[in-house]
């Protein structure tokens, strides 16, 4: 019999106990005719509220096979994801939020398509998203400087609700960089793939605040994209403004209209400034990288691991 390892990354989620189990379930229900066991892999990534504990006890006497990996502190969700396919052989992987935004009930759709279509990968890209105005058109604004610099690895609507055979997760295991993004990789892989629509539910406590979605976009473009050489853009274009500027203060001063006025030399002053320290702020990103990659620490660090049978 084949398996499906359900991963879900956990940080100061106890209070989701039974959603995971009734979602787990329903996995189990739409995979009956599939010859597909099913095992969840919960990583507490962290947390502070005992979510290992009331998982570990919720899951005693549940019908679920689970392992539970608990990491020594918090290293981030990708870290998280690479510790759960590091720690568990399956044939099909799935990777599943715990907060209620992605639909569990989906999951043995995906698997249809992936075996029906000899796909290595099923993305469930979101058809709609019910946040306020400010994150969608920051989102918007993500996703149109991405495509301008010609990241084909961010798409809109993507997340890390995917489903992916074993020979993604062998491909991601072999990554040696300490930043990973994982749904970025996975793309980048260049697998054979197709796509689902969902709609994400309402998350209530998510943990994923927004500043670790600056975080995350800020990462993705640069390890994918060679955003540094806007500074080149950005230093030729204010060439231009400046010969242009020049000309036309040269034109003033021998027809006899130039204009003296501290206003426009503070303007002047200002933007110059800024394009200088934006330039910096982008270098100074990359040296962060570069910093991390540097240093080689490991991903992520476990504490404890628990398996659990299902009855």
């Amino acid at each position: 019999m084949k398996r499906l390892a359900v991963i879900v990354p956990a940080l100061n989620e106890s209070q989701r106990v039974d959603t995971v189990i009734a979602g787990l379930r329903a996995i189990q229900a739409g995979m009956a005719t599939a010859e597909t066991g099913v095992i969840l892999v919960l990583v507490d990534d962290g947390s502070s509220d005992g979510t290992f504990e009331r998982f570990a006890a919720g899951l005693r006497g549940a019908d679920v096979d689970a392992k539970l990996i608990r990491l020594a502190r918090n290293f981030g969700k990708d870290s998280a994801v690479l510790a759960a396919l590091q720690e568990v052989e399956a044939d099909n992987y799935t990777i599943v939020d715990a907060d209620g935004q992605t639909p569990f009930a989906l999951v043995p759709e995906m698997h249809r398509r992936l075996e029906a279509e000899h796909v290595e990968v099923v993305y469930a890209v979101k058809e709609q998203e019910s946040y306020s105005w400010p994150r969608r058109l920051m989102t918007a604004l993500f996703f149109l400087l991405a495509r301008k610099l010609g990241i084909r690895e961010l798409k809109k609507g993507s997340s890390d609700f995917m489903l992916f055979s074993r020979r993604v997760r062998e491909q991601l295991l072999r990554m040696q960089e300490s930043g990973v993004v994982v749904r970025n990789l996975v793309r980048w892989l260049g697998l054979p793939s197709c796509e689902i629509p969902f709609t994400p539910g309402a998350s209530r406590g998510s943990a994923f605040t927004f500043r670790k979605l600056v975080l995350l976009a800020v990462r993705s473009i640069i390890s994918f994209s060679h955003v540094l050489r806007i500074n080149f853009f950005l230093a030729l274009g204010y060439w231009i403004f400046s010969f242009f500027y020049a000309i036309l203060i040269l034109y003033n001063k021998f027809t006899g209209r130039i204009v003296v006025g501290l206003s426009t030399m503070t303007l002047l002053t200002l933007i110059s400034f800024g394009l200088m320290f934006f330039m910096i702020a982008i270098i100074g990103e990359y040296l962060i990288i570069l910093f991390e990659e540097v240093k080689r620490r490991p991903r992520y660090l476990i504490a404890q691991v628990a398996d659990i049978e299902g009855r």
